[in-house]
């Protein structure tokens, strides 16, 4: 009997081995990652071969790839992702002729780590909801309360129950800790809808001091009748908070407009807060004042020049000789004069525009100025806002 296991298993780690021929029509992104994943395995590089096989999956989720990265995890001693990956296989090709051998392969993979699974416990209330693991197109574990054995990991249970609304609960379980889970599921006739836009991605969105998710969402977020705090934040940008009464079968809309950091975060259609320095308008501020720290340097530079060519002028009508080093150090000011001139007064007038466009509700400014020096000493200053 033993022998027989041995060989059955011996026989479904090397059914996919060849792979299939290649096909023109073939999706070229789901053929390389395929080749990539043959590849790894003939090297024996077997948790990579896996990893090339979930990408082809993710291009084009066919049940076969599934008992592929099955294999691959088992042979790279994975065993809790091998029989994760052989009991989707099982559900999504039920029909396939080696389902037989796999479920009697599965059943000695899972005897080999059974000391590892851990007890969690689901009751809901109102009872008898249907319970669900990670995602219900793996199947029901049955209907609430029930038991069931889970290897240590992250899990989302999934509750369903006719007239009232799905619920999804993160759990982690621990080794050694076994977890007892309740679900209260909310009567779909006392739930409301809230359409939240929010205009920054990646913010997380919390319901009455608990994050539910992160933006953008994916779908409007149903809320029991009543008061609730929503509020939205995100690093670098103020909170966004606001308190809406959802009424039972109602729809309220929500705009969160995240305000970068200096300024209040505002609510509704509104833009920034109006102050001075607030709305976007504290860099535009700070380039201006750049600006008229270079153009008094200009000035300052400007004199000196001035200062030197009224002397070099004088010793010129007087016949003198005049050093080659003072004329060079004249051009470099005149040089540096039209540098600090144009830079600045670009600076200044670009920083101005900024101020006043900022929070206009006109399009995002990326302001830019570049110089460009002529050969003779001149300065070019361009710039876009």
């Amino acid at each position: 009997m033993r022998l027989c296991s041995i060989l059955s298993a011996a026989l479904l780690l090397t059914v996919w081995v060849k792979p299939a021929p290649v096909n023109a029509q073939e999706n070229p992104a789901y053929q390389a990652a395929y080749e990539r994943a043959s590849a790894s395995f003939s090297e024996g590089r077997f948790a990579e071969c896996a990893e090339e096989f979930r990408q082809a999956f993710n291009i084009e989720p066919r049940g076969s790839l599934l008992f592929n990265i099955g294999t691959c995890y088992e042979k790279a001693a994975d065993i809790p992702n091998a029989i994760i990956s052989f009991q989707r296989f099982i559900e999504a090709v039920p029909t396939s002729p080696k389902r037989p051998a796999i479920q009697r392969h599965l059943g000695e993979l899972q005897a080999q780590i059974a000391d590892q699974y851990e007890e969690v416990s689901v009751s809901s209330n109102p009872p008898n909801a249907t319970i669900f693991i990670d995602e219900k197109a793996r199947g029901a574990m049955g209907s609430a309360p029930l038991s069931f054995r889970l290897l240590p990991g992250t899990y989302v249970i999934i509750a369903e129950l006719a007239g009232h609304e799905t619920i999804k609960k993160k759990i982690e379980l621990s080794k050694g800790d076994p977890l007892t889970v309740d679900l209260n599921l909310v009567d779909s006739t006392n739930v409301g809808t809230v359409e939240l836009l929010v205009t920054e991605r990646d913010a997380e969105v919390w319901i009455d001091g608990k994050k539910v998710s992160k933006t953008p969402l994916a779908e409007p977020l149903r809320l029991k009748s009543g008061s609730h705090e929503v509020s939205v934040q995100k690093a670098g940008f103020g909170n966004w908070a606001r308190t809406v009464n959802v009424k039972a079968g109602g729809k309220e809309s929500l705009k969160a407009d995240l305000a970068p950091t200096g300024g209040e975060a505002a609510g509704g259609e509104g833009g920034g807060d109006g102050s001075l320095f607030g709305g976007g308008r504290l860099l535009p501020l700070i380039t201006a004042g750049v600006g008229l720290g270079l153009a008094a340097g200009g000035a300052v530079s400007g004199l000196s020049a001035s200062s030197l060519h009224d002397a070099l002028a004088a010793e010129k009508k007087k016949n003198e000789p005049i050093a080659k080093q003072r004329i060079e150090t004249g051009k470099s000011r005149v040089m540096m004069t039209n540098l600090l001139l144009g830079a600045g007064g670009a600076a200044i007038v670009g920083g101005a525009v900024w101020f006043f466009l900022a929070d206009s509700g006109g399009p995002a400014l990326d302001p830019s100025i570049g110089l460009s020096l002529s050969p003779d000493g001149g300065a070019f200053v361009w710039g876009s806002f």
